[in-house]
């Protein structure tokens, strides 16, 4: 388990604390779809978000009830209240410049009160992956070399390649490393590397059956979000399907809104909500003929996945991520602007418009 600067792992999903034991955290499966009761059944629910270090009140929290339109805003106090909700499962999510976004999943069964917190982004060396990434093949062949032992002469940290090749050690100590590599059938290959602090070590090596064959290790040194390493960007960004941005370029961008950041990747739509200008929604390639569309846009809006749990379906539904997020928070984004390319695990319904995927900073 990664360990952030204040020695627990640091979660950006939302945790929702009961006061009176009216919600209850419900599965995943919730946020795909809202199960409702009659009409009828309205309640009332308030809430307080604090700042999980401080424990103090955070003001401006934008609150929003996902597919619902409910947005409200948390007060000095960190308080809001939401009104006449109908009674059954749904998600709400939380967004704050400067906190990390927090979504959950939730039933509202009466009305009543809870407490929620977030995590604030701070800023430094430790979103960094200090650590060595890199691709193990055979001499002879070039293909990968399956189940390598990659492993530091000092200490017990050591891990195998996968089918690609692949490998990954992380949480490295800067300065130079000695790592062996082997495999049955293979010479056993030992390499020094050298680690930077806050950057990744890139390499690519050959095995061989005789040592004195070897082609020589070809080393790189890049910057490597941590978030990014642990969600398979990277990989994914090797597989050479959709649009990578990372926090690099999006730093260099120096984007004021969310949508900023998809402005200058090809066949991308900012499209203005008629009935509120300021709106704008990100229409990718897929989905910029009315014909995909029935609902009142005329477009097929992604579907948008943030750490991994979907915010937005995708179709008739836009997500306002100007509202939602801020791109401080933000390590990467992915875009698969059709569903061509999708990763499996984001795929599905509502992913024919193209997919969006968003990680926050830790």
């Amino acid at each position: 388990m990664r360990r952030g600067a204040r020695g627990a792992r640091i979660s950006t999903a939302l945790r929702l604390v009961a006061l009176a034991a009216l919600l209850s955290l419900l599965s995943p499966h919730a946020a795909d779809s809202q199960e409702r009761f009659p009409e009828g059944n309205r309640v009332t629910i308030s809430g307080t978000v604090l700042d999980a270090i401080s424990r103090r009140p955070i003001e401006g929290v934008m609150v929003q009830i996902n597919y619902m339109g409910y947005v409200v805003e948390t007060n000095i106090a960190g308080r809001f209240t939401l009104l006449n909700i109908p009674v059954g499962n749904y998600q709400l999510s939380l967004s704050h410049p400067g906190y990390h976004p927090a979504v959950g999943d939730f039933a509202i069964m009466r009305s009543g009160e809870f407490e929620t917190a977030m995590d604030p982004v701070v800023a430094g060396e430790d979103e960094l992956m200090t650590g060595i990434v890199g691709v193990v093949s055979d001499d002879r062949t070039g293909g990968p070399v399956d189940g390598a032992s990659v492993r530091l002469r000092t200490g017990d940290q050591g891990t195998r390649t996968d089918a690609r090749g692949r490998f990954a050690l992380d949480e490295l100590t800067p300065g130079l490393n000695i790592v062996g590599f082997t495999q049955l059938g293979y010479a056993t290959r030992t390499e020094t590397i050298e680690v930077l602090p806050g950057r990744v070590t890139n390499v690519r090596l050959s095995l061989s059956a005789d040592p004195v064959q070897l082609d020589p290790i070809v080393v790189t040194v890049e910057r490597r979000e941590i978030a990014l390493q642990d969600a398979g960007y990277y990989n994914r960004l090797e597989e050479g399907f959709g649009d990578f941005i990372d926090r690099a370029e999006i730093e260099s961008r120096g984007p004021v809104e969310m949508s900023d950041i998809f402005s200058r990747i090809p066949g991308v739509e900012l499209f203005a909500d008629p009935d509120n200008p300021i709106e704008k929604y990100v229409v990718l390639r897929g989905g910029r003929q009315a014909s995909f569309s029935s609902g009142p846009y005329g477009r097929c809006f992604p579907r948008v996945v943030l750490d991994g749990l979907v915010i937005n379906r995708g179709g008739d539904d836009p997500a306002g991520l100007d509202r939602m997020l801020d791109p401080v928070a933000i390590a990467g984004v992915e875009v698969f602007p059709t569903s061509s390319g999708v990763p499996a695990q984001y795929g599905g319904v509502g992913s024919s418009c193209g997919v969006i995927l968003i990680w926050t900073r830790r």
